[in-house]
């Protein structure tokens, strides 16, 4: 009988569970109904990668003395960069600034050079941007 008793309970629990389940989901879709587009132009500029600065960089870099083995290449240029943080599953590096900007950083082909190098959500003011890396 105890058995038979635990089972109606566990079921009743599991299905009240499942209406729980079900209003929080609908919850979140009204939540996300409510949502309003920003404003913000998606077509953020991005960073020049080439051009008379990149080869003055590479110029630079050439004179750098390292040990057997090692050597120094130019990833990405980005301006004010001061901290960064890495995002492995997303190939993503984040670059915080001393000003108010935090810059993405995507390698899309994994070939150990920036594709592009933009402001991230440049909607945003950040009080301080280092502190976001």
């Amino acid at each position: 009988m105890a058995f038979k008793r635990t089972s109606l309970v566990l079921a009743l629990a599991l299905a009240f569970g499942g209406l729980g389940a079900a209003h929080a989901r609908q919850q979140n879709l009204e939540k996300l109904k409510q949502l309003k587009v920003s404003g913000t132009d998606l077509n953020i500029p991005t960073v020049p990668q080439e051009g008379t600065n990149a080869a003055a960089i590479r110029e630079n870099l050439k004179r750098i003395k390292l040990p057997p083995g090692f050597k120094v290449e130019l990833y990405a240029i980005v301006p004010d960069a001061r901290h960064m943080a890495v995002a492995p599953s997303t190939n993503m590096l984040f670059v915080g600034t001393r000003k108010a900007s935090v810059w993405a950083v995507t390698d899309r082909n994994g070939d150990m050079v920036a594709d592009e190098v933009k402001p991230f959500a440049p909607s945003l003011k950040f009080q301080v941007s280092n502190g976001v890396c």
